[in-house]
């Protein structure tokens, strides 16, 4: 438990830092500091931890594996390491200048040849590759960066199609990159139907945005058959599983994202079933040539002859200059965990999920939403006017006891717990929900 109480919400909006182990944040439900898996598989089993394999999974994205391989630690390519980052030359305390090295790529598919991001020159063959994946700030910088690259790809007329359970940023990022206004179907079930997408595609252009995780109740799009009608319909998809993501690592959980490896571009948020401190966004791609817009030329950073020398050119990884080396810390912990460490955790705020939801269930002044997908539970006081859970949640929020997120579904508003702290007990939970009781009205 962090500072500050029964925090119980570790994702609303992105989170904002609430999950992030170290951070003495939000309590019972996002990992407070000193613990990262201290319960968890420490050995480099299955190689999943092994640094230098090549890539989230032997076969690209998919159920077949994020974590199998999954880190290539940055070599200069060209002389010994720097502290913190560089700029032409010289250091910066805390990032990385695009034009110098870096402490690691997370990868997506085969290793890399040469310099992942180096222009490519008339005449010079490019290795294939089976995919990439380039470091972001989180769900929101990688979801504008896939509107991005899907207008650079299909044109200024792209329309973005989503359900009204897709995250905030999406639509936000498509009126940001001045695209038509998207196309927002209702989801009174919580998620995307493949039967409403179909019915409404326009003509044009497409991007259809899904969800494997959503921000409200943990929500999985059915996404086999969303993508099925993308096929059919010639649309690209794009998949947003910020918070699903990590369900990949576990055995247990994986087939729930079934589907992934359809995407042309996936969001993924590691700050949260990866339990790393911000940021720790990615966006991955299938084609690899998808990134080809984000190259761009400053002699000072990536000149000519020193891309042709070897230097690593990382002007084209980013929108962002001078950045935190921020691949170095989920290095670090999938050498130190590997995928059954993290999967032993996913498993475990899963479990307690159920739990939690099932003491719910039983309780006679408190009502469940649903079982839950992931690891968030949405619940209310029996009986309660939505007014009156907003008045618990900004009460129990204000004195300081808990910190409970808050959710609009089948027309009524629910108290929302996402469960990202493995240590979290069955106690902690029963005082949360005591803690409700005794904010409520009689």
């Amino acid at each position: 438990m962090g500072a500050g109480g029964l925090g119980s919400d570790g994702l609303g909006s992105r989170s904002r830092g609430a999950g992030s182990p170290g951070s003495g944040g939000s309590g019972s439900c996002s990992p407070g500091s000193g613990g990262l898996g201290s319960r968890s598989p420490h050995s480099r089993r299955e190689g999943s931890g092994s640094a230098g394999s090549g890539g989230l999974g032997p076969s690209g994205l998919g159920p077949g594996g994020l974590g199998s391989g999954g880190v290539e630690p940055g070599s200069r390519q060209g002389g010994g390491p720097r502290s913190g980052g560089t700029e032409s030359g010289g250091t910066e305390s805390g990032g990385t200048e695009s034009g110098g090295p870096r402490a690691a790529e997370l990868r997506v598919g085969s290793p890399r040849t040469g310099s992942a991001s180096s222009r490519r020159t008339p005449g010079r063959s490019t290795p294939a590759r089976i995919g990439d994946a380039i470091i972001t700030t989180g769900g929101t910088e990688a979801n504008q960066l896939a509107l991005l690259l899907a207008r650079e790809a299909h044109g200024r007329d792209l329309r973005l199609v989503c359900g009204a359970n897709a995250h905030h940023s999406l639509p936000r990022a498509a009126w940001l990159l001045g695209l038509p206004e998207p196309l927002v179907i209702p989801t009174p079930t919580g998620t995307l139907d493949p039967t409403a997408l179909a019915a409404a595609l326009p003509d044009g252009p497409v991007l259809v945005a899904a969800t494997a995780g959503t921000t409200d109740a943990g929500l999985i799009d059915p996404l086999p058959e969303i993508a099925a009608v993308c096929a059919t319909h010639h649309a690209r998809l794009h998949i947003d599983a910020a918070y699903g993501g990590g369900l990949l690592f576990s055995n247990r959980h994986r087939t729930k994202l079934t589907g992934l490896d359809t995407a042309h571009t996936l969001t993924l948020d590691l700050h949260k079933l990866g339990w790393q401190p911000i940021a720790a966004g990615l966006l991955a791609v299938r084609d690899p040539h998808d990134l080809d817009p984000l190259h761009h030329h400053a002699d000072y950073l990536n000149a000519d002859d020193d891309t042709e020398a070897g230097l690593p050119d990382l002007l084209g990884r980013s929108l962002r200059t001078t950045r935190r080396p921020d691949t170095l810390k989920i290095a670090v912990t999938l050498k130190t965990l590997g995928r059954t460490g993290l999967a032993a955790l996913i498993d475990q705020v899963c479990e307690q999920a159920q739990e939690f939801a099932r003491t719910i269930r039983d309780h006679p002044r408190l009502e469940l939403h649903s079982p839950p997908t992931i690891s968030t539970v949405l619940f209310r006081p029996a009986g309660a006017t939505d007014d009156t859970v907003a008045e618990i949640r900004r009460r129990l929020l204000t004195d300081g006891h808990a910190v409970l997120g808050r959710a609009h579904l089948d027309g009524r508003l629910w108290l929302k717990t996402t469960l990202l702290n493995p240590h979290t007990r069955p106690e902690d939970l029963t005082a949360l929900l005591r803690l409700v009781e005794g904010h409520t009205p009689a």
